[in-house]
């Protein structure tokens, strides 16, 4: 009796779950990124991580003057160019969420840092030597 008992509450608490909402699946998302800063840094403050190009898509970096150091790390990236020169680049990153929290840092006063997904834009302008500032990235839209 007992084990009948347990054998249909565990079928109830099988179909319970199986009917709950699904939980949201990761997605990779392209960004455009562009400074003319000398160095600049973006580090992701939730889950999401930076992954490689999903097959048939590229990565693609191109510096002015030539790009000193560059280094990708899941959650951050960071690149010092040779001189203060526009540096573009596209990249990709891997989240559930659709706002990935960021903090954007830059080396020069005088310039600026943005990066954009295809709903918004942020950009670091602001003139203050080593600034980093929190931002929000909408990357899809429901």
């Amino acid at each position: 009796m007992i084990k009948a008992l347990t054998t249909a509450l565990l079928a109830t608490l099988s179909l319970s779950l199986m009917a709950a909402e699904p939980e949201a699946e990761y997605k990779v998302y392209e960004l455009e990124f562009e400074t003319d800063s000398n160095w600049t840094s973006i580090e992701i403050r939730d889950d999401a991580v930076f992954v490689n190009a999903p097959a048939g898509e590229n990565m693609n970096i191109t510096a002015k003057d030539g790009l000193r150091s560059f280094t990708i790390t899941p959650k951050k990236i960071h690149l010092r160019s040779r001189t203060r020169g526009l540096v573009n680049m596209n990249l990709f990153v891997k989240t559930k969420n659709n706002v990935l929290g960021l903090t954007i840092c830059k080396g020069s006063p005088s310039s600026y840092t943005s990066i954009k997904s295809e709903q918004a834009k942020q950009k670091s302008d602001l003139r203050e030597k080593d600034h980093c500032e929190p931002a929000a990235l909408v990357l899809k839209l429901f």
